[in-house]
């Protein structure tokens, strides 16, 4: 997890300036209504997220992805994380 930037009291995170592999994983799991535009000294920053929402979906997103040990079933088998059962190619 980074550390956050603070602009007139609000604190925040660039998803430009994250890690190659939170800014892709961010991409695809963030939800794009919680990114927000700061205007900071004439320049407009359109990659913000607000830090609390950062920490979040670092420990609730990322970092359970991280915990995730993918082993195979069987030859046939597909693991879906999210559910109970395996599902088997025929």
């Amino acid at each position: 997890m980074i550390t956050g930037e603070n602009y007139k009291g609000i604190d925040f995170v660039r998803i430009s300036s994250l890690p190659e592999e939170q800014r892709l994983k961010i991409n695809v799991t963030f939800s794009i209504y919680k990114i927000i535009k700061i205007l900071r000294d004439k320049e407009l920053l359109k990659d913000c997220i607000q830090y609390v929402d950062y920490q979040d979906w670092y420990t609730k997103t990322y970092s359970a992805s991280e915990r995730i040990v993918w082993k195979p079933i069987d030859k046939r088998a597909i693991y879906f994380p999210n559910s109970k059962s395996r599902r088997v190619l025929r």
